[in-house]
């Protein structure tokens, strides 16, 4: 098996949805709801290294991809902006989620 860098991830997962003719982000919605539920199955069993989790993390990611493709949405720009909104955050972990600090 061939194993590509993310870049090039991206530019074939955008083809093939392009190949497959999925355009309507509304079902990639779905879909990607569908995968969080299958990431959250194996969550619940304990089972954080499986190879469903893996499939689970990956199907996530590759309906990410295709709806900001089909949202004309450049998937660095995102995940740059998404990165800068959290990179300066302060607060603290509580019970293993992070709460953070509130402004003002």
């Amino acid at each position: 098996m061939i194993d590509y860098d993310i870049n090039d991830l991206t530019v074939r997962i955008y083809a093939w949805f392009d190949e497959k003719g999925l355009h309507d982000p509304v079902m990639q919605f779905a879909k990607l709801n569908e995968e969080i539920g299958e990431m959250a199955h194996e969550l619940t069993r304990g089972r954080k290294d499986s190879e469903e989790m893996r499939d689970a993390i990956g199907d996530i990611f590759v309906t990410l991809v295709g709806m900001a493709h089909h949202l004309d949405m450049d998937l660095s720009e995102c995940i740059n902006m998404a990165y800068k909104e959290i990179r300066g955050r302060t607060g603290k972990v509580i019970e293993g989620s992070f709460v953070k600090e509130e402004n003002g």
